[in-house]
Protein backbone atom coordinates (compact mmCIF):
# COMPACT_ATOMS: atom_id res chain seq x y z
CA UNK A 1 0.00 0.00 0.00
CA UNK A 2 1.45 3.27 -1.49
CA UNK A 3 2.25 5.88 1.75
CA UNK A 4 0.83 8.78 2.53
CA UNK A 5 1.52 12.00 4.35
CA UNK A 6 -0.18 10.83 7.45
CA UNK A 7 1.13 7.12 7.55
CA UNK A 8 3.91 6.52 10.59
CA UNK A 9 7.41 7.04 10.27
CA UNK A 10 9.38 3.60 10.68
CA UNK A 11 12.57 3.48 12.44
CA UNK A 12 14.63 0.73 13.18
CA UNK A 13 17.66 0.73 15.64
CA UNK A 14 19.40 -0.60 18.84
CA UNK A 15 18.67 0.24 22.40
CA UNK A 16 22.40 2.48 22.12
CA UNK A 17 20.12 5.55 21.01
CA UNK A 18 16.35 4.49 20.94
CA UNK A 19 15.84 4.60 24.76
CA UNK A 20 12.24 5.32 26.00
CA UNK A 21 12.97 8.15 27.22
CA UNK A 22 14.00 9.20 23.77
CA UNK A 23 11.29 8.03 21.78
CA UNK A 24 8.84 9.73 24.61
CA UNK A 25 11.19 13.41 23.72
CA UNK A 26 10.83 12.35 19.89
CA UNK A 27 6.98 11.83 19.31
CA UNK A 28 6.06 14.57 21.56
CA UNK A 29 8.56 17.05 19.64
CA UNK A 30 7.78 16.18 15.86
CA UNK A 31 4.11 15.12 16.48
CA UNK A 32 3.89 12.79 14.18
CA UNK A 33 3.42 9.02 14.32
CA UNK A 34 6.34 7.18 14.22
CA UNK A 35 6.99 3.14 15.01
CA UNK A 36 10.25 2.12 16.94
CA UNK A 37 11.36 -1.20 16.68
CA UNK A 38 14.28 -1.75 18.70
CA UNK A 39 16.50 -4.78 17.45
CA UNK A 40 19.88 -6.42 18.54
CA UNK A 41 22.61 -4.88 16.77
CA UNK A 42 23.23 -8.40 14.51
CA UNK A 43 19.25 -8.69 13.51
CA UNK A 44 19.12 -4.59 13.03
CA UNK A 45 21.74 -5.11 10.27
CA UNK A 46 20.04 -8.30 8.94
CA UNK A 47 16.80 -6.31 8.27
CA UNK A 48 18.88 -3.41 7.73
CA UNK A 49 20.49 -5.29 4.22
CA UNK A 50 17.62 -7.54 3.49
CA UNK A 51 14.53 -5.70 3.70
CA UNK A 52 14.62 -1.95 3.00
CA UNK A 53 10.93 -1.63 2.21
CA UNK A 54 10.12 -2.76 6.41
CA UNK A 55 11.72 0.55 7.42
CA UNK A 56 11.96 4.54 6.41
CA UNK A 57 15.14 5.54 8.79
CA UNK A 58 18.09 3.11 9.65
CA UNK A 59 19.54 3.87 13.07
CA UNK A 60 22.71 1.82 13.76
CA UNK A 61 26.90 2.04 13.24
CA UNK A 62 28.79 3.71 11.01
CA UNK A 63 30.46 -0.16 10.43
CA UNK A 64 27.45 -1.29 9.25
CA UNK A 65 27.46 1.46 6.15
CA UNK A 66 29.99 -0.30 3.82
CA UNK A 67 27.43 -3.80 3.70
CA UNK A 68 23.96 -1.55 3.42
CA UNK A 69 25.32 0.55 0.86
CA UNK A 70 26.78 -2.49 -1.16
CA UNK A 71 23.85 -4.31 -0.97
CA UNK A 72 21.14 -1.02 -2.41
CA UNK A 73 19.57 -0.74 0.64
CA UNK A 74 19.93 2.84 1.48
CA UNK A 75 19.51 6.23 -0.51
CA UNK A 76 22.26 9.42 -0.46
CA UNK A 77 21.19 11.83 2.44
CA UNK A 78 20.96 15.13 0.76
CA UNK A 79 23.39 17.60 3.19
CA UNK A 80 21.23 20.80 1.70
CA UNK A 81 18.46 19.26 3.81
CA UNK A 82 19.99 19.20 7.22
CA UNK A 83 19.85 21.86 8.92
CA UNK A 84 22.77 22.51 10.95
CA UNK A 85 25.34 20.75 8.92
CA UNK A 86 27.68 23.43 9.07
CA UNK A 87 27.89 23.30 12.83
CA UNK A 88 29.68 20.01 12.66
CA UNK A 89 33.11 20.01 13.71
CA UNK A 90 35.84 19.36 10.93
CA UNK A 91 36.25 15.86 11.82
CA UNK A 92 32.74 15.10 10.40
CA UNK A 93 33.31 17.22 7.65
CA UNK A 94 36.10 15.39 5.69
CA UNK A 95 39.08 15.60 7.99
CA UNK A 96 38.21 12.15 9.29
CA UNK A 97 37.65 11.19 13.00
CA UNK A 98 41.49 9.96 13.16
CA UNK A 99 42.87 13.28 12.57
CA UNK A 100 40.61 15.74 14.35
CA UNK A 101 42.72 16.90 17.11
CA UNK A 102 46.11 17.39 18.42
CA UNK A 103 48.18 14.50 20.00
CA UNK A 104 45.76 12.08 18.29
CA UNK A 105 46.71 8.52 18.71
CA UNK A 106 46.90 6.57 14.97
CA UNK A 107 43.93 4.23 14.81
CA UNK A 108 43.20 1.49 13.02
CA UNK A 109 39.62 0.15 11.49
CA UNK A 110 37.04 1.83 9.79
CA UNK A 111 37.16 5.56 10.51
CA UNK A 112 33.40 6.57 9.99
CA UNK A 113 35.00 9.53 7.39
CA UNK A 114 36.25 6.96 4.90
CA UNK A 115 32.55 6.33 4.21
CA UNK A 116 30.91 9.33 4.92
CA UNK A 117 30.23 11.05 1.27
CA UNK A 118 28.70 9.82 -1.71
CA UNK A 119 31.28 10.41 -4.35
CA UNK A 120 30.27 10.88 -8.50
CA UNK A 121 31.03 6.99 -8.92
CA UNK A 122 28.60 6.19 -6.51
CA UNK A 123 31.05 4.91 -4.33
CA UNK A 124 31.88 5.98 -0.64
CA UNK A 125 35.13 8.31 0.70
CA UNK A 126 35.67 11.55 2.84
CA UNK A 127 36.16 13.75 -0.24
CA UNK A 128 33.12 16.13 1.04
CA UNK A 129 30.40 16.50 -1.76
CA UNK A 130 26.38 17.12 -1.17
CA UNK A 131 25.42 13.65 -0.56
CA UNK A 132 26.44 11.58 2.65
CA UNK A 133 25.88 7.91 2.99
CA UNK A 134 24.47 8.28 7.09
CA UNK A 135 24.27 11.24 9.18
CA UNK A 136 26.71 11.01 12.36
CA UNK A 137 24.54 11.50 14.94
CA UNK A 138 25.73 9.32 18.26
CA UNK A 139 29.53 8.40 19.03
CA UNK A 140 31.79 7.48 22.35
CA UNK A 141 34.96 6.18 23.05
CA UNK A 142 34.54 2.42 24.67
CA UNK A 143 36.92 0.87 27.50
CA UNK A 144 35.54 -1.69 30.24
CA UNK A 145 34.44 -2.09 33.57
CA UNK A 146 35.42 -3.67 36.26
CA UNK A 147 34.50 -4.14 40.39
CA UNK A 148 37.18 -1.87 42.10
CA UNK A 149 37.54 -4.34 45.03
CA UNK A 150 39.14 -6.96 42.75
CA UNK A 151 41.66 -4.38 41.61
CA UNK A 152 43.08 -2.99 45.16
CA UNK A 153 45.78 -4.75 45.19
CA UNK A 154 46.90 -4.50 41.25
CA UNK A 155 49.71 -1.99 40.13
CA UNK A 156 50.49 -0.68 36.42
CA UNK A 157 48.26 1.01 34.16
CA UNK A 158 44.90 -0.50 33.13
CA UNK A 159 45.09 -2.42 30.00
CA UNK A 160 42.64 -4.55 27.47
CA UNK A 161 44.93 -7.68 28.23
CA UNK A 162 42.67 -7.83 31.68
CA UNK A 163 39.95 -9.02 29.36
CA UNK A 164 42.13 -12.54 29.35
CA UNK A 165 44.07 -12.83 32.34
CA UNK A 166 43.31 -15.55 34.52
CA UNK A 167 43.78 -14.34 38.39
CA UNK A 168 40.76 -12.09 38.44
CA UNK A 169 39.08 -14.69 40.63
CA UNK A 170 36.20 -13.85 38.73
CA UNK A 171 34.79 -14.25 35.11
CA UNK A 172 34.78 -12.04 32.11
CA UNK A 173 31.34 -10.60 29.95
CA UNK A 174 31.53 -9.61 26.39
CA UNK A 175 28.90 -8.06 24.61
CA UNK A 176 27.40 -10.37 21.88
CA UNK A 177 28.44 -7.93 18.65
CA UNK A 178 31.77 -9.43 17.04
CA UNK A 179 32.32 -6.19 15.47
CA UNK A 180 33.09 -5.15 18.99
CA UNK A 181 33.71 -7.59 20.53
CA UNK A 182 36.48 -9.58 18.59
CA UNK A 183 38.21 -6.42 18.28
CA UNK A 184 38.75 -5.94 22.13
CA UNK A 185 40.11 -9.75 22.52
CA UNK A 186 42.07 -9.43 19.51
CA UNK A 187 43.76 -6.06 21.29
CA UNK A 188 43.73 -8.50 24.36
CA UNK A 189 45.24 -11.19 23.64
CA UNK A 190 47.75 -9.29 21.36
CA UNK A 191 48.17 -6.97 24.32
CA UNK A 192 48.88 -9.59 26.43
CA UNK A 193 51.26 -11.39 24.21
CA UNK A 194 49.23 -14.31 23.88
CA UNK A 195 48.20 -14.31 19.99
CA UNK A 196 50.73 -12.37 17.14
CA UNK A 197 48.11 -9.99 15.31
CA UNK A 198 49.04 -7.41 13.11
CA UNK A 199 46.17 -5.41 12.80
CA UNK A 200 43.26 -6.06 15.27
CA UNK A 201 40.28 -4.87 13.24
CA UNK A 202 41.21 -6.90 10.23
CA UNK A 203 42.62 -10.33 10.99
CA UNK A 204 43.75 -13.14 8.67
CA UNK A 205 42.33 -16.65 8.89
CA UNK A 206 45.34 -17.50 10.65
CA UNK A 207 44.83 -14.93 13.24
CA UNK A 208 41.28 -15.81 13.78
CA UNK A 209 41.99 -19.30 14.33
CA UNK A 210 44.88 -18.69 17.01
CA UNK A 211 42.86 -16.11 18.59
CA UNK A 212 39.43 -18.74 18.80
CA UNK A 213 41.68 -21.45 19.94
CA UNK A 214 43.00 -18.99 22.94
CA UNK A 215 39.41 -18.26 23.75
CA UNK A 216 37.72 -21.38 23.56
CA UNK A 217 40.36 -22.57 25.90
CA UNK A 218 39.82 -19.69 28.56
CA UNK A 219 35.80 -20.28 27.84
CA UNK A 220 36.56 -23.96 28.73
CA UNK A 221 38.19 -23.17 32.39
CA UNK A 222 35.22 -20.91 33.35
CA UNK A 223 36.80 -17.82 32.21
CA UNK A 224 33.97 -15.73 30.55
CA UNK A 225 30.33 -15.42 31.81
CA UNK A 226 27.99 -15.13 29.15
CA UNK A 227 27.66 -12.60 26.38
CA UNK A 228 25.39 -9.89 26.39
CA UNK A 229 22.82 -9.03 23.38
CA UNK A 230 21.06 -5.85 24.98
CA UNK A 231 21.49 -2.92 27.13
CA UNK A 232 19.75 -4.66 29.96
CA UNK A 233 21.45 -7.79 30.02
CA UNK A 234 24.65 -6.02 30.46
CA UNK A 235 23.67 -4.67 33.65
CA UNK A 236 22.10 -7.35 34.83
CA UNK A 237 25.07 -9.66 34.27
CA UNK A 238 27.77 -7.01 35.58
CA UNK A 239 25.51 -6.79 38.48
CA UNK A 240 26.17 -10.47 39.49
CA UNK A 241 28.81 -10.89 41.82
CA UNK A 242 29.90 -13.50 39.97
CA UNK A 243 30.80 -11.24 36.91
CA UNK A 244 34.47 -9.36 37.76
CA UNK A 245 35.07 -7.32 34.27
CA UNK A 246 34.04 -6.90 30.99
CA UNK A 247 32.70 -4.96 27.89
CA UNK A 248 30.22 -2.22 29.44
CA UNK A 249 28.80 0.24 27.57
CA UNK A 250 28.66 3.63 28.83
CA UNK A 251 24.71 3.70 30.16
CA UNK A 252 24.82 0.57 31.77
CA UNK A 253 28.19 1.95 34.08
CA UNK A 254 26.28 4.58 35.28
CA UNK A 255 23.01 3.04 35.66
CA UNK A 256 24.88 0.33 37.93
CA UNK A 257 26.96 3.42 39.68
CA UNK A 258 23.17 5.12 40.36
CA UNK A 259 22.27 1.18 41.90
CA UNK A 260 25.45 1.52 44.02
CA UNK A 261 27.94 -0.99 42.19
CA UNK A 262 31.24 -0.12 42.67
CA UNK A 263 32.90 -0.39 39.58
CA UNK A 264 35.60 1.35 37.45
CA UNK A 265 35.31 2.29 34.05
CA UNK A 266 38.71 1.57 32.70
CA UNK A 267 40.76 3.98 30.56
CA UNK A 268 42.99 1.10 28.54
CA UNK A 269 46.70 2.12 28.31
CA UNK A 270 46.29 0.81 24.46
CA UNK A 271 43.42 3.49 23.52
CA UNK A 272 39.93 3.18 23.70
CA UNK A 273 37.86 1.41 21.07
CA UNK A 274 35.69 4.01 19.06
CA UNK A 275 32.38 3.66 17.83
CA UNK A 276 29.81 6.16 15.71
CA UNK A 277 26.36 5.94 14.84
CA UNK A 278 24.21 7.59 12.60
CA UNK A 279 20.83 7.18 10.96
CA UNK A 280 20.53 6.38 6.75
CA UNK A 281 17.09 6.53 4.78
CA UNK A 282 16.19 3.24 3.25
CA UNK A 283 16.31 3.11 -0.68
CA UNK A 284 12.65 2.21 -0.34
CA UNK A 285 11.60 5.58 1.30
CA UNK A 286 8.38 6.71 -0.81
CA UNK A 287 8.51 10.25 -1.65
CA UNK A 288 5.37 11.51 0.58
CA UNK A 289 7.53 10.23 3.44
CA UNK A 290 10.51 12.24 2.94
CA UNK A 291 9.74 15.54 4.74
CA UNK A 292 8.75 13.70 7.98
CA UNK A 293 12.35 11.37 7.36
CA UNK A 294 14.27 14.65 7.25
CA UNK A 295 12.06 16.33 9.90
CA UNK A 296 13.40 12.99 12.76
CA UNK A 297 17.14 13.44 10.93
CA UNK A 298 17.02 17.33 12.32
CA UNK A 299 15.73 16.55 15.44
CA UNK A 300 18.51 14.05 16.19
CA UNK A 301 20.69 17.74 15.89
CA UNK A 302 18.45 19.76 17.26
CA UNK A 303 20.13 19.61 21.42
CA UNK A 304 17.33 17.60 22.93
CA UNK A 305 18.74 13.76 22.38
CA UNK A 306 22.01 14.60 22.80
CA UNK A 307 20.89 15.94 26.71
CA UNK A 308 19.52 12.72 27.34
CA UNK A 309 22.06 10.50 25.60
CA UNK A 310 25.07 12.72 27.32
CA UNK A 311 23.43 12.04 30.72
CA UNK A 312 24.45 8.28 30.35
CA UNK A 313 27.80 9.10 28.69
CA UNK A 314 27.70 9.52 25.20
CA UNK A 315 28.90 12.32 22.83
CA UNK A 316 27.07 14.14 19.74
CA UNK A 317 28.26 15.06 16.54
CA UNK A 318 26.90 18.61 16.57
CA UNK A 319 27.84 19.85 20.40
CA UNK A 320 26.47 23.45 20.40
CA UNK A 321 22.90 23.45 20.95
CA UNK A 322 23.57 21.52 23.78
CA UNK A 323 24.80 24.17 25.93
CA UNK A 324 21.34 25.47 26.45
CA UNK A 325 20.06 21.87 27.62
CA UNK A 326 22.22 20.85 29.44
CA UNK A 327 23.00 22.35 32.93
CA UNK A 328 26.37 24.09 33.18
CA UNK A 329 27.68 21.69 35.83
CA UNK A 330 26.48 18.69 33.46
CA UNK A 331 28.24 20.26 30.21
CA UNK A 332 31.32 20.70 32.11
CA UNK A 333 31.58 16.88 33.79
CA UNK A 334 30.27 15.51 30.73
CA UNK A 335 31.58 17.25 27.93
CA UNK A 336 34.88 19.05 29.47
CA UNK A 337 36.13 16.39 32.11
CA UNK A 338 35.67 18.74 35.16
CA UNK A 339 35.06 16.90 38.51
CA UNK A 340 31.17 17.41 39.21
CA UNK A 341 30.40 20.34 41.46
CA UNK A 342 26.83 18.85 42.24
CA UNK A 343 25.27 15.28 41.85
CA UNK A 344 24.11 14.80 39.00
CA UNK A 345 20.88 12.44 37.60
CA UNK A 346 20.84 9.76 34.64
CA UNK A 347 17.76 9.46 32.45
CA UNK A 348 15.69 7.86 34.74
CA UNK A 349 16.26 10.72 37.32
CA UNK A 350 18.66 8.64 39.55
CA UNK A 351 22.09 9.73 40.85
CA UNK A 352 25.01 8.71 38.92
CA UNK A 353 27.61 11.12 39.35
CA UNK A 354 28.45 11.94 42.80
CA UNK A 355 30.17 15.55 44.01
CA UNK A 356 33.80 15.07 43.08
CA UNK A 357 33.76 12.36 40.87
CA UNK A 358 35.46 13.02 37.58
CA UNK A 359 34.98 10.87 34.41
CA UNK A 360 37.34 8.63 33.59
CA UNK A 361 39.61 9.48 30.73
CA UNK A 362 38.63 13.62 30.86
CA UNK A 363 36.93 15.43 28.49
CA UNK A 364 35.11 15.18 25.12
CA UNK A 365 38.41 15.94 23.32
CA UNK A 366 40.81 14.03 25.66
CA UNK A 367 38.67 10.73 24.97
CA UNK A 368 37.80 10.78 21.45
CA UNK A 369 41.81 11.51 20.88
CA UNK A 370 42.41 8.08 23.16
CA UNK A 371 40.94 6.12 20.46
CA UNK A 372 42.89 3.74 18.98
CA UNK A 373 40.53 1.05 17.14
CA UNK A 374 37.50 1.31 15.64
CA UNK A 375 34.24 -1.66 15.89
CA UNK A 376 34.88 -2.56 12.12
CA UNK A 377 33.13 -5.58 9.77
CA UNK A 378 36.82 -7.47 8.96
CA UNK A 379 37.65 -8.52 5.50
CA UNK A 380 36.84 -12.00 6.59
CA UNK A 381 33.80 -11.51 8.43
CA UNK A 382 32.24 -14.42 6.89
CA UNK A 383 34.90 -16.32 8.43
CA UNK A 384 34.51 -14.85 11.82
CA UNK A 385 31.26 -14.85 12.42
CA UNK A 386 30.90 -18.49 12.42
CA UNK A 387 34.06 -19.04 14.61
CA UNK A 388 31.93 -16.38 16.96
CA UNK A 389 28.89 -18.25 16.84
CA UNK A 390 30.40 -21.35 18.08
CA UNK A 391 32.01 -19.29 20.82
CA UNK A 392 28.56 -17.53 22.31
CA UNK A 393 26.90 -20.82 21.53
Amino acid sequence: MAKTPDSPLRVIGTSVTLSSEVQSRIRADLGFAIEFDVLDGSACLRRGVTRPDSFDIYDQWFHSVDVLHTAGSIMPIEVDRIDRWHQMAPMYRGAGLASGAPGRRQCVGRDPADVLFVQADNGLGREPTHQVSMLPTVCNADGFAYRRELAANRSGPESWGWLLEQNWGARCMLSQDPASSVTEVAMAARSAGLVEIADCTNLTIEEIDALFVLLNRRRKAGHFTRTWPTHEESVRLMAQPSTGLGSLWSPAYFELCASGVDLVYATPIEGYRGWHSGLCLSAALESAMCDRAYAYLNWWLSGAPGAILARQGYYMSVTEPLRDVLTPAEWAYWYEGKPATTPLPGPDGRISVNIGDRRAGGSYQDRMSAISFWSTIMEESNYLQRKWLEFVG
